[in-house]
């Protein structure tokens, strides 16, 4: 970790004012806000056609990076949020993006529902380190596990089909899978875990994932969009040195937060169950247990560099943007790289957005 700084929001354009970044580099680490099919005005770049909009994505990936000092051979972990009429259409996305940075990036593939403004069907977080190496994907059990090493972090990402298996075997196979890359839940910083399969089934997934310390808050399990073949996927940060949940809160009111440290690096996750609030409502309850949080952490909004929220709803840009100005609100500019977005639904029902957000003290 060390000196920071920020790619302004000048690339892309919002149909609000929002004080963020592009991306934010703090020493050898990188990470880009959700990275749009969207012009300078906000206009939706070639509606409706998800190929040309992929390659639209990536053009701008590669100018971010190199704004932000980092190669395209730093990109370490892309995570791809599509929408796409066929398997066939999303595949070739998928292998586009593989195509054009061949030196074999982790990339989380998380079909949604739908997007916010009208014609658009892709959005990709970067994650970047400029001391990478990326290790041969491994294929073992029904698993597949790929690993990169950026430094003090190890990026790992893990997927394994539900199909003829029960939810708690296929954790069990991605957990032996991780252990025998030499990775532990006492160095888990970060986790998402996807899901795609009945409801039922992401209960037990959830239910086992915290039975092997896995899955630091099951509320905020994403479940893709149909219609998704059952699988069980993982993003997941790792520390070479130690790990500790400073802060974990379980509120009477419906609040759940945690709150990890290794050395300077800080990673929380918060979800709100709280009866009778609304999207905005469970949003500000997140966020306001982030500010005390973090504050109780020796930290501040100041010390974010990356936020994502995952939310369910409508397709809908005004329900974007209601949570987002609540999210905005405890930030100034040049402010995170920040990530919005819908999901087809949550660990828990009564989730309307899940947060998640890294830190890096002073």
């Amino acid at each position: 970790m060390g000196e920071r700084s920020h790619v302004p929001f000048d690339v892309f354009a919002m149909r609000v004012d929002v004080p963020v970044s592009t991306a934010v580099r703090d020493g050898d680490l990188g990470w880009t806000c959700g990275q749009c099919p969207l012009t300078e005005t906000g206009a939706v770049h070639a509606p409706g056609d998800l190929l040309a909009q992929t390659e639209f994505v990536c053009a701008m990936i590669e100018n971010v990076m190199h704004r932000a000092g980092f190669k395209p051979a730093n990109i370490g972990k892309l995570h791809v949020y599509f929408t796409a009429e066929t398997d066939r259409e999303g595949a070739d996305a998928l292998a586009l993006i593989a195509a054009r940075f061949g030196h074999g990036p982790l990339i989380v593939p998380v079909p949604v529902p739908h997007f916010y403004y009208d014609g658009m069907l892709i959005e990709v977080d970067v994650f970047a380190a400029s001391n990478l190496q990326i290790r041969a994907p491994v294929d073992a059990d029904g698993v597949r596990l790929h690993v990169a090493d950026a430094g003090d972090q190890i990026w790992a990402c893990a997927s394994v089909s539900l199909i003829d298996r029960r939810p708690d075997e296929a954790v069990k196979l991605v957990a032996g899978g991780l252990a025998r890359q030499g990775l532990a839940p006492e160095h888990l910083l970060a986790d998402l875990w996807i899901v795609a399969g009945t409801n039922a089934g992401a209960g037990q997934v959830a239910r086992s994932l915290q039975h092997n310390r896995f899955a630091t808050n099951p509320e905020a399990l994403v479940h893709l969009a149909e219609p998704a073949p059952p699988v069980i996927a993982a993003a997941l940060t790792f520390c070479k040195h130690p790990v500790a949940v400073i802060s974990d809160v379980r509120a009477n009111d419906g609040v759940n937060l945690t709150l990890k440290r290794s050395g300077r690096m800080l990673w929380g996750s918060g979800t709100c169950v709280t009866p009778g609030l609304d999207l905005v409502g469970q949003t500000c309850e997140i966020m306001q247990g982030f500010d005390a949080g973090l504050q109780d952490a020796g930290a501040s909004f100041a010390d974010v560099v990356k936020l994502t929220a995952h939310y369910t709803g409508g397709a809908s840009e005004q329900e974007l943007h209601d949570n987002m100005m609540v999210r905005h609100g405890f930030y100034q500019a040049p402010g995170p790289a920040s990530t919005g977005l819908p999901v087809a639904a949550l660990g828990n029902g009564k989730c309307r957005i899940a947060i998640d957000l890294f830190a890096v003290s002073a």
